[in-house]
């Protein structure tokens, strides 16, 4: 159920509870601090009223009431007391139920008004006093209701007489044991407080509340802490930091922290369990104060005290020099106690929960090398706004309870010697509690059936990590602190175990897992024996009725050549097999020539046959072997031994037969031969030639018109392994050339290319010319003629000229009418006469002038010269 649904139902209980029952906390009635929540209405009724005044901070007010009704007191200063009366709704300082009895009103000092509400009884049943403040007067006032359970204020009764302790301590811790719970309404709380006194450049002090929030409906609760300024008069809480948050109360701040929901716990009873909270101080830096719980028992489920911190607050404070929670019988600066408790309450503030049922033990315990219980307690707490209205304790030997069943008086109670459970023993599987010295005593032997028990084997004891070995017996003492002890114990299993032996029957216990050794021998007499033909190992897992299979053996006798015997158990029906070679030493050996196989069917002695053979080692080129042969016998020496296709070794002796009569080593004389295979122009040869020996090959090879030359300049090979030879000759063919001037014939290489001779000169004035290609390539013999023209040199004018044999020249040379050409050479030629070349021709041209011209010249000289002196001959008759 969500919280929401809880909270709504906790406001109808709170409605159907009468407000006018509640007593609040102390917390809420510091002088001059408002009551929470609710405001006084006027009334037109009767009421009782008087006017005290507190003259100094040492006093407190002490109504006694005499009458037997109950009816509402309320404490006003006397200008709200004024207006109240008049019909306003005021606040009052202090209010409270009473009935007969007296109550004790702790205030600072001022003017007060005492106001009883519903009052019927004579003034006179009622007496209101100012005295000097008491502590102890305080805390044993009456109360209609507050939270119950143990609170510790400092007070201890020691023979009637009330004396004052101081306790200051680092951690409290409060234990419960909760076996019913029946809260009216399902709704309360189990709260763990105390007070936190900081010292340093100024005193502060806390209020510290450690919660258990109970939804009995469904069996939830979860946990909650409350922090609470006591410093002053309604001081707020500052300089906090936590999971929580800051919350706000009738106009006053506190610190307050619950775990999410997913942390709730679901809870069956009984119910035990506890809280716990520390103080650490750092220096000069504030205090952490730690908030914790662990559940030791839920249901039928014992858990071990693993504690888990919820929550961890710091309180900033940078003068401290030390922090402790603080037990003593005086008031805080805010007027309430220096006390500390675990009590029940209700579920929220300013309410009251009454229980149908509750029986739970509860214990106080405070942090003092180990934990140790408070000297004395009472049954209520005066600090809390959480009330319960019907539970009391009884405090018997070595616990407190806390019922709706049993009565309790109004006065402190000094603790009894109480047994909480710190010590949790794991005791072989089974989790408990020991409150008093717990002695182990295991069982030594346990009989699980007729053939399998268990015997103790050891017992360990686990503290904290650490194992020891301890006896049965020992003890385990309870510890004022907390300790988880496991205590295991070991039993080894055993097995009745019946071993069925040819010669008898053994029976025992045997450890489980443990290895039974069968004896692997059982001699009957000197020649026959049983032998173990199966592992001779058992390992003991369950009762068992063991036949061991052994097989019937006997002792055979083989006397051997070499004058030694052999002993030897065989199994019965066994076939053996005889040695068929027995080594005298590495080169000698008798290999038997009797049959070697004999079957066994009782004892026996036998001398079997062999033959002397001797060890020979052929020593080959391709290898060594060994052969055992026979003495005398003649052994034949291979010729030739080939190593594969193209090596082999041939003997170089005429011998190769040796008669055996001892050890030898034969070494014959080899060479190592190899094939070559030679791939010649005119053939392939094959042949066997010795390793390291020449080969020449041909240098030319002609066939025909065709020669073929090496073309390597070494035509020695030295042979070294087997080799395929193919040297490389050029090929040359026989080519002959018919030319004009003759015949020749040359030996060319295969592809060169013959290039004919453009002319070929007879003489200076006669030559041959090429009418034909002029390279010829040759891929073969050749007969090769050429086609040429003969031609002659002619010279004309200086000038040389070479023409085809019967070529026509044309013999001209251009001129004037002026000149004539005259030829004159080898042969007679008119000028623009064509002639024949038949050989070789030289012409020369001479030009004459033509003798018509020449007279015609002179004639035209003597005109001129007329014509000149004509004309001087004018120029001067002039």
């Amino acid at each position: 159920m969500s919280r929401e649904i809880l909270f709504l139902a906790l406001i109808i209980l709170t409605v159907i509870t009468p407000l006018g029952i509640c007593n609040f906390h102390v917390v809420q009635r510091i002088p001059g601090e408002p009551p929470p929540v609710i405001k006084t209405y006027a009334v037109a009724y009767p009421i009782f009223e008087k006017y005290v005044s507190l003259n100094n901070c040492s006093q407190e007010i002490i109504v006694q009431d005499n009458c037997p009704g109950i009816y509402c007191l309320y404490v006003f200063t006397p200008q709200t007391y004024c207006l109240w009366s008049l019909g306003h709704s005021e606040n009052a300082i202090f209010s409270t139920e009473i009935t007969k009895g007296t109550y004790v009103i702790p205030l600072n000092k001022g003017n007060y008004v005492v106001v009883i509400n519903h009052f019927l009884g004579k003034d006179s049943n009622i007496n209101v006093n100012v005295a000097p403040r008491s502590f102890c007067s305080f805390i044993m006032s009456n109360r209609l209701a507050s939270p119950k359970g143990i609170v510790s204020y400092g007070i201890y009764d020691y023979s009637g007489e009330l004396q004052n302790y101081c306790i200051r301590t680092s951690s409290i811790l409060g234990y419960f044991n909760i076996s019913c719970f029946e809260p009216k309404g399902c709704l309360a709380s189990l709260q763990l407080n105390a007070v936190l006194l900081i010292n340093g450049g100024n005193d502060y002090e806390y209020f510290l509340q450690n919660i258990i929030k109970f939804e009995n409906c469904f069996h939830w609760f979860y946990l909650e802490d409350n922090i609470w300024n006591f410093s002053s008069y309604r001081a707020n809480i500052y300089h906090v930091e936590g999971k929580g948050i800051i919350n706000s109360y009738c106009n006053r701040t506190y610190y307050c922290y619950s775990p999410p929901c997913l942390y709730d716990i679901k809870y069956s009873l009984p119910l035990a369990g506890y809280l716990i909270i520390n103080v650490t101080t750092v220096q000069g830096k504030g205090v952490y104060v730690t908030f914790g719980f662990s559940s030791i028992q839920n249901g039928q489920e014992i858990l071990p005290p693993i504690f888990t911190y919820y929550d961890k607050v710091f309180i900033s404070c940078p003068n401290v020099n030390s922090a402790c929670i603080v037990i003593k019988p005086d008031f805080t600066k805010s007027l309430n106690a220096f006390s500390a408790g675990l009590v029940f309450g209700s579920y929220e503030q300013l309410s009251t929960v009454k229980f149908n049922n509750l029986n739970s033990t509860l214990a106080l315990l405070y942090c003092n090398q180990g934990w140790k219980p408070v000297p004395s307690f009472f049954s209520y707490c005066v600090n809390s706004l959480e009330s319960a209205c019907n539970l009391n304790f009884k405090a018997a030997s070595s616990k407190i309870l806390v019922s709706t069943n049993v009565q309790c008086p109004n006065s402190v109670i000094d603790m009894p010697r109480v047994s909480v459970p710190f010590t949790f023993i794991d005791y072989n599987g089974k989790p408990i509690y020991i409150e008093k010295p717990f002695n182990i005593s295991l069982p030594q032997t346990i009989y699980i059936c007729k053939n399998e028990k268990q015997c103790l084997y050891k017992i360990c004891l686990c503290i904290n990590g650490i194992r020891q070995q301890i006896n049965d017996g020992y003890i385990i003492y309870p510890r004022c602190y907390f300790i988880s002890i496991n205590v295991t114990a070991f039993y080894n299993t055993y097995y009745f175990i019946r071993i069925l032996y040819p010669n008898g029957t053994f029976c025992s216990w045997f450890l489980s897992c443990s290895k039974i050794c069968l004896p692997k021998i059982i001699q009957v007499c000197k020649f026959i024996r049983y032998n173990l033909n199966q592992s001779p190992t058992i390992v003991v897992r369950g009762p068992l009725n063991i036949t061991p299979y052994y097989e019937l053996q006997y002792l055979v006798i083989i006397n051997l050549p070499n004058n030694k015997t052999q002993q030897e158990w065989i199994n019965n029906g066994t076939i053996i097999q005889i040695p068929k070679t027995i080594y005298v030493n590495d080169e000698t050996r008798y290999y038997i020539l009797s049959p070697n196989e004999i079957k066994v069917v009782g004892p026996l002695n036998i001398t079997p046959y062999y033959e002397l053979q001797y060890l020979v080692k052929l020593i080959l080129p391709n290898g060594t072997e060994e052969e055992w042969i026979n003495n005398g016998t003649i052994i034949q020496i291979p010729k030739t031994i080939y190593v594969n296709s193209t090596s082999r070794y041939y003997l170089n002796s005429t011998y190769n037969s040796v008669i055996i009569n001892k050890p030898i080593i034969i070494e014959p004389n080899y060479k190592l031969q190899y094939l070559v295979k030679l791939i010649l122009p005119n053939g392939t040869e094959e042949e066997w030639i010795d390793s390291h020996s020449d080969l020449i090959l041909p240098k030319i090879i002609q066939i025909n018109d065709t020669r073929y030359i090496l073309s390597e300049q070494n035509n020695i090979i030295e042979i070294l392994n087997c080799r395929v030879l193919c040297p490389k000759y050029d090929v040359y063919y026989l080519v002959k050339l018919i030319l004009p001037n003759g015949t020749e014939e040359t030996w060319i290489k295969d592809g060169c290319v013959i290039i004919l001779p453009q002319y070929i000169y007879i003489s200076s004035y006669e030559r041959y010319v090429l009418n034909s290609t002029q390279f010829v390539i040759v891929h073969s013999p050749l007969v090769i003629h050429p086609e040429y023209i003969k031609q002659y040199l002619i010279n004309i004018n200086g000038i040389y000229y070479w023409y085809n044999q019967g070529a026509k020249v044309l013999i001209k040379i251009a001129t004037t009418p002026f000149f004539i050409v005259k030829w004159v050479g080898s042969i007679k030629v008119t000028n623009g006469e064509i002639i024949t070349i038949n050989g070789p021709l030289k012409l020369k041209a001479e030009i004459l002038i033509n003798p018509l011209f020449e007279y015609l010249g002179i004639a035209g000289i003597i005109a001129i010269i007329v014509l000149a002196i004509t004309n001087v001959i004018r120029h001067k008759s002039k």
